[in-house]
């Protein structure tokens, strides 16, 4: 595996209109993602704490990164950036390799002070990389688009050679991403043709424990198991995983939410 995704929580402190998941109020036990992370080390090193949740929202946040160390895991945090006042020192925790920041909805009434701490970040990135994630240019508020703008004037910008990336300063980038649909169980079929980096080069563990494809599956419909009750290694070993992956190299559509996404089509 290149990546596992893992959602520590499922509660948020934002409504993004790019986000239609039902916010819950969910979070995994210390002891759950203590448990949980030794069911992935073996299986790869490169953690996401990404699927939906908010993960600066865990009341243990500092003590996962602590333990997340332990195990020479590389983190990538996705968060909303609302809450990283919080942990000043966030960037000096050697467990972090990237943080992505997306900066689409915050509180007006926070504002100065969210667009401040990006900025100090900014300063001084550590020896982390800093990914700032502007989504869906139609949506994004007046000021959201003034404070790009304004980091564009000060650095200037260097295209990279990922799509819609572009360097501000040495281990600091700009990314754009055109707004993409959610796939849903109930939309019409788009093709039974095709394949996908989920579960070749990522897995997904929802804050319940239920193991999927990728990070577009919250309500896991392509359930491979869960880890409360079954290891790791039996669900990458099980026949209906090694089915899915071999029709995905054989360019093959065997999942119902997959034959409905239309994010696998970039690949």
């Amino acid at each position: 595996m290149k990546r596992v995704y893992l959602e520590i929580t499922d509660a948020c402190n934002l409504s993004c209109p790019f986000c239609t998941y039902e916010k819950g109020n969910a979070f995994m036990s210390l002891e759950e993602i203590d448990r949980f992370t030794d069911e992935i080390r073996p299986f790869c090193s490169y953690l996401y704490l990404h699927i939906l949740g908010e993960p600066l929202m865990h009341p243990d946040f500092e003590q996962i990164l602590d333990l997340l160390d332990q195990k020479k895991f590389r983190l990538q945090l996705v968060t909303n950036g609302m809450l990283l006042y919080r942990y000043p020192g966030l960037l000096d925790h050697p467990c972090l390799r990237k943080l992505s920041v997306s900066i689409h909805s915050c509180d007006e009434n926070t504002e100065k002070d969210y667009f401040n701490t990006i900025g100090s970040l900014i300063e001084d990135p550590k020896d982390s990389i800093i990914e700032l994630r502007f989504y869906d240019e139609d949506s994004l508020s007046k000021n959201v688009k003034d404070y790009r703008d304004s980091l564009i004037r000060r650095y200037g910008i260097n295209e990279t050679a990922k799509q819609g990336s572009f360097q501000l300063k040495e281990n600091v980038y700009l990314y754009h991403q055109e707004l993409f649909e959610w796939p849903k169980i109930d939309d019409p079929v788009i093709s039974s043709e095709g394949t996908c980096h989920g579960g070749i080069d990522q897995i997904a563990i929802n804050h319940n424990g239920d193991v999927t494809l990728c990070c577009l599956d919250p309500h896991a419909c392509n359930l491979l198991g869960n880890l409360k009750k079954d290891s790791l290694a039996d669900i990458l070993s099980s026949e209906k995983y090694n089915n899915i992956i071999s029709s995905f190299r054989n360019r093959k559509i065997v999942c119902d939410l997959c034959s409905r996404c239309s994010y696998r089509l970039r690949f």
